[in-house]
């Protein structure tokens, strides 16, 4: 089945989705601005850019408060639905010529397949709602008396919806009033036998005698995807809602039919015009109901002909992010900080305090080295490669230098060399604010830091947000705070915590430093004694879960936004977490109820996913449900949106005292590009522990996935094994090994200068 989704929204002139479903016919939802057709086992591209074209004209043409009158009045749907095909079709094929060839040969090939079961049958036994269908369907040969071709012709005349509305009501009352206009009960064995192009009460065959009459009327489909209003179930808040907003009549056939009189069953469904009363019998015309039985089959066949096999599909939207709701600022989490530990400080003592500011300065006079070391490195490879892509080019003036070499040097022109500008760096960094991180927070915070310093040095731009679902508790506050509603858009559930930015002060950086700090080590502090009792943290700033994906969809907005203020060309993104992403489970869907029109919320189901962006146009589907299939699915967005960058994920996998990474915390990652042997693993794991680093290309969705150890793995050593006396070459050699082993302790930044230089 092919993509008409940029056709749709091309012809529909708006942004519409364009969905399939396993559904019996194609319907336009007017109130969720959806289009969705039918997965069906067989279906050629004649009739599904017909079920498309027709569909456009419910978008185009048909609003929400015509179906909601038609309820209310109570007027036949089926015969609204016949009479608005044709006022919507005629103004497709009037704005868009070629869809007139496709209305004509797609038609000829649902009727030619039985769509509407008409094939054997008389149709001069069916009533006139159903020869007008027919007529405007393209069938050939419908006779119709000479009072009837008067209803015909104003079939075609009708402009607004409200004029489909009063047509319908006429035309009803015309068809009760006249006996011959209500058809007969079809007999199927006279039927086959009856010549199909004799006409018994009058014809009118001008769409095949005069191809231009035929455009000027447009006629046009139904091919069962109707204007009434439905009711779906739509999941709203958990619960099921019903939905009146659907283009397409999807009734159960049993109210319109479900008499008893002591006739035949079977002939008593065949009938055009059925008795509304159940207790039997009556020629009252008022107790009759007049209804398309050729919509009725059309519906049928659409049913027939679904692929029941196919699983259903699910699509949402990335939605627009407004970034300032999204963001808390530096700013409102010092003060947070700052109201908090303040008080903590004078309940508590200031042993705690003390003890962290201690620790924190210790971890930055032990980094200041290996900072310089990876600025150093960043500076060389920086200046390598402009010396790389440098060029040299004469002048125009003398060189006066090699003037007097003019008798066997004819190059006595001076050079320049220019040196391009080395490409400006930005970096953002987005941290896992989950509990899961409790253990390792102090080592990632060490870690962290190291590159807020590095990027202090080198005046690379960066921000840094730890991603949260904590920081606003209320479910009412948190729905539709962080982005505008739109139907079909993803519901994101986070706070993106700006802890540092280089547009801070000194003074601030180092604030929030010392509180995170002690935040950090409020979950690994054991020497409570000494170091006084470990100070709750903010009950806002508090570890919740990980809502990875949906900082993943901030980062889609957030991103460009820095890249452009910044004048970035180089930009890297750095992840770092410990995987587990909880999975985006419900999106913004309307819904009707009680006809009160509601923004409400629906969980998404278990079919196949489909994730498009509105802004690229991309779009990922896969048919698994868990959290990591997503942050895979949504991180091929994000680098449709901004190609030109690195997306890393630095994985904190080590846990325990030891911080040792394990065969699972390797397996999880390493299953997802890739299948390995246990022993393979294993292998990993070793060289991991080892080295303090396990590099893994494509890791779950992500350009590179650096596996880190724990906590005690991820400490800096500085001690200097010498023994006492030792010569001094012994020394130096311990004063080397003392350095190196605080750079390849460093992994994440020392992966880091590889990853930007």
């Amino acid at each position: 089945m092919k993509d008409l989704s940029l056709l749709a929204k091309l012809l529909a002139e708006e942004d519409i989705h364009v969905v399939h479903r396993n559904q019996s016919t194609a319907m336009f939802d007017v109130l969720n601005r959806e289009l969705s057709l039918p997965i069906w086992k067989d279906m050629s591209k004649n009739v599904q850019d017909l079920f498309t074209l027709h569909e456009i004209g419910h978008a185009l043409w048909t609003p929400l408060e015509m179906m909601t009158k038609v309820k209310k009045e109570n007027i036949s749907h089926s015969v609204v639905n016949v009479l608005e095909d044709v006022r919507i079709e005629k103004a497709v094929q009037l704005k868009y010529r070629g869809a007139v060839k496709i209305f004509n040969k797609s038609y000829q090939e649902l009727i030619n397949s039985n769509f509407f079961e008409t094939v054997g049958k008389d149709i001069s036994n069916y009533n006139l709602i159903d020869r007008i269908n027919l007529h405007y369907k393209h069938h050939t040969d419908v006779p119709f008396a000479d009072n009837e071709m008067v209803w015909v012709k104003k079939t075609n005349e009708t402009i607004t919806p409200d004029d489909v509305i009063q047509l319908a009501r006429d035309l009803v009352a015309f068809i009760k009033e006249n006996p011959e206009s209500q058809g007969k009960t079809p007999d199927k064995d006279a039927s086959e036998g009856t010549d199909k192009g004799q006409k018994t009460m009058g014809s009118n065959n001008s769409q095949d005698e005069n191809p231009d009459e035929n455009q000027e009327e447009s006629k046009g489909s139904s091919a069962s995807d109707e204007t009434s209003d439905e009711e779906s179930d739509e999941k709203s808040d958990g619960g099921s809602k019903a939905s009146d907003n659907k283009s397409d009549e999807e009734t159960d056939g049993k109210s319109d039919g479900d008499s008893n009189d002591g006739e035949d069953t079977d002939e008593k469904s065949e009938s055009n015009v059925m008795d509304k009363n159940s207790s039997g019998g009556g020629n009252d015309v008022d107790q009759k109901i007049i209804t398309a039985t050729t919509d009725t089959a059309s519906r049928k066949s659409s049913e027939n002909m679904l692929d029941h096999n196919s699983k259903g599909y699910d699509y949402m939207s990335i939605p627009k992010v407004n970034l300032k709701k999204a963001i808390v600022p530096s700013s409102q989490i010092l003060e947070i900080f700052k109201d908090h530990y303040t008080k903590e400080k004078k309940d508590n003592g200031v042993n705690y305090w003390d003890r962290t500011l201690d620790e924190l300065n210790k971890t930055k006079s032990d980094s200041k080295k290996a900072v310089s070391y990876m600025v150093k490195e960043f500076e060389m490879k920086k200046s390598a490669d402009a010396y790389a892509r440098s060029t040299t080019s004469k002048t125009g003036t003398l060189d006066m230098g090699k003037l007097h070499t003019y008798k066997y040097n004819d190059d006595l022109f001076a050079k320049v060399t220019t040196l391009p500008g080395a490409k400006n760096h930005g970096l953002i960094l987005f941290v896992d604010w989950s509990g899961s991180m409790s253990t390792n927070l102090v080592g990632t915070m060490n870690q962290l830091f190291n590159i807020v310093w590095f990027c202090n040095r080198t005046q690379i731009p960066f921000e840094v947000y730890g991603f949260s679902n904590i920081f606003i508790r209320s479910r009412e506050e948190r729905q539709g705070y962080v982005q505008n509603f739109k139907s079909g858009d993803l519901m994101l559930n986070i706070s993106l915590l700006n802890f540092f930015s280089s547009k801070m002060k000194i003074q601030q950086q180092n604030d929030m430093m010392h509180y995170l700090y002690m935040l950090a080590n409020r979950w690994t502090h054991r020497d409570w004694r000494n170091a006084g009792y470990p100070y709750n943290e903010p009950a806002c700033l508090s570890l919740g879960s990980t809502p990875l994906n949906d900082a993943i969809v901030c980062a889609m907005d957030l991103i460009p936004a820095f890249k452009k203020s910044n004048g970035v060309q180089k930009m890297h993104s750095v992840f770092l977490t410990d995987g587990a992403a909880n999975k985006i489970h419900d999106k913004y869907h309307i819904y009707n109820k009680n006809d009160t029109v509601i923004n409400g919320v629906s969980s998404l189901g278990y079919g196949i996913q489909v994730i498009v962006d509105p802004i690229t146009g991309a779009k990922v589907m896969s048919s698994d449900y868990v959290g990591e299939v997503q942050t895979k699915m949504l991180l091929t967005l994000l680098k449709k949106r901004v190609p030109d960058m690195n997306v890393v994920n630095f994985f904190v996998a080590g846990g325990g005292r030891n911080g040792a990474v394990k065969y699972n915390d390797v397996r999880w990652v390493v299953d997802y590009n890739m299948v390995q042997s246990y022993q393979e693993i294993s292998t990993m794991v070793k060289k991991c522990n080892k080295d303090n680093v396990l590099i893994v290309p494509k890791g779950m969705g992500f350009d590179t996935t650096y596996i880190l150890p724990g906590l005690s793995k991820m400490e800096m050593s500085t001690e200097l094994d010498v023994e006492v006396g030792a010569n001094k070459n012994a020394l130096k050699r311990a004063f080397s090994k003392m350095s190196n082993g605080k750079t390849a302790n460093r992994p994440l930044l020392n992966n880091f200068i590889k990853m930007v230089a």
